[in-house]
């Protein structure tokens, strides 16, 4: 059911089965990681004392409620990798709604995309340093489900760094801070469903008809045209903008207006975290690309945008990755370490189609 590998300096961890047995053993295998990375998070006891809060634990419940009815199939996933970690179920579901109760939360990620004669997509991965040695690469075989490859922070869905699906389509997402969170799905269950899609067409359409109770960016590549395009979805709206040819996105809103005080050009929680996206917006906007290839975006990735932690910046880049949507191939450079191309084949399997038997008509 689950093996193991290592990519260019990352563990990778593929796991196949019925879905409840695959989160179980993951909850089982990365029951260390888990149990590090959620209980060193930084924001554990802010959002502990907010859920205790009157607001807090109407909050909580109109946004848990909404998830149970809309996507009761990814919560039972988190239960699922909860129960097998031996962790809190309640105090990981907490960990995964920490982007859709409007409390500070660190600002990270920046992509990048183009579509021209030949296409690409790139993402910068940043999160805490702690997380070194523990974020990691993981790949879903479910029974009867298009497989994908994602990158995994282990205590969370894996659904909100950079995914490949079997589909041919792949996204990197930043995070947008709201501040008034609509009554809607936690944005990591919307993400992991959206995992569900099988095309890029799909993909849109679903996260522009599906309304998410905090914000994320998604920029989306197809290796099957070539097309790209950002779309912003931050309390309940949504804005998509297709690459032409150039597009960038860091961690505030571009096309919509910020709502309720999310990091855009309305109202913000934290002017440093606005400013530090900014100003890594502002590098990606200068740039005047001419006729890019993956070493380009990989140098940019890996330059002025990369996150070292240093001084009074509390985030370092994990890992850069470069899509060629084209010659659909996927660059890897994780912290410290070499790049890595693999095919997309090799990146993420093919899904097995199981041949039906035949039903022959008995006679009457």
């Amino acid at each position: 059911m689950i093996s193991e590998r290592s990519v260019g300096g990352l563990r990778w961890l593929w796991v196949r089965g019925p879905r409840a047995e695959v989160f179980r053993a993951l909850g089982r295998t990365a029951a260390a990681e888990i149990h590090a990375v959620l209980g060193g998070l930084p924001e554990a006891g802010a959002l502990k004392a907010f859920a205790e809060t009157t607001d807090g634990r109407r909050l909580v419940g109109e946004v848990l409620a909404a998830t149970e009815r809309m996507h009761s199939r990814e919560l039972a996933e988190l239960h699922d990798l909860a129960a097998g970690a031996g962790f809190d179920a309640d105090a990981m579901v907490l960990a995964n709604l920490r982007g859709d109760l409007g409390g500070d939360d660190g600002v990270g990620c920046s992509d990048l995309g183009w579509r021209a004669d030949r296409s690409y997509l790139a993402h910068n991965e940043d999160g805490a340093p702690a997380l070194r040695g523990r974020f990691m690469m993981l790949t879903l075989q479910i029974d009867g489900e298009q497989p994908v490859t994602t990158q995994w922070y282990p205590g969370f869905l894996p659904s909100n760094a950079f995914v490949a699906t079997a589909g041919g389509v792949a996204w990197g997402i930043n995070h947008v801070q709201v501040a008034r969170p609509a009554v809607a799905p936690g944005r990591h269950f919307i993400a992991r469903a959206l995992q569900h899609e099988s095309s890029y067409e799909a993909t849109i359409d679903y996260l522009r008809s599906t309304p998410t109770a905090g914000g994320f960016t998604y920029t989306i590549g197809d290796v099957h045209m070539g097309r790209v395009a950002t779309v912003e979805v931050a309390a309940g709206r949504s804005a998509v903008v297709e690459a032409a040819p150039y597009l960038w996105h860091t961690n505030h809103l571009r096309y919509l207006e910020a709502p309720g005080g999310a990091v855009g050009s309305g109202g913000v929680r934290s002017l440093g975290q606005r400013e530090e996206s900014e100003a890594r917006g502002a590098v990606l906007e200068a740039l005047t690309p001419l006729e890019p290839d993956a070493s380009w975006f990989l140098e940019v990735l890996t330059g002025s945008v990369r996150r070292t932690a240093a001084g009074d910046d509390p985030l370092m880049t994990h890992c850069s990755t470069v899509v060629d949507l084209t010659a659909a191939e996927v660059t890897l450079q994780a912290s410290g370490q070499e790049p890595v191309t693999l095919p997309w084949a090799e990146f993420v399997p093919h899904l097995e189609v199981v041949p039906q038997p035949e039903v022959v008509p008995q006679p009457e």
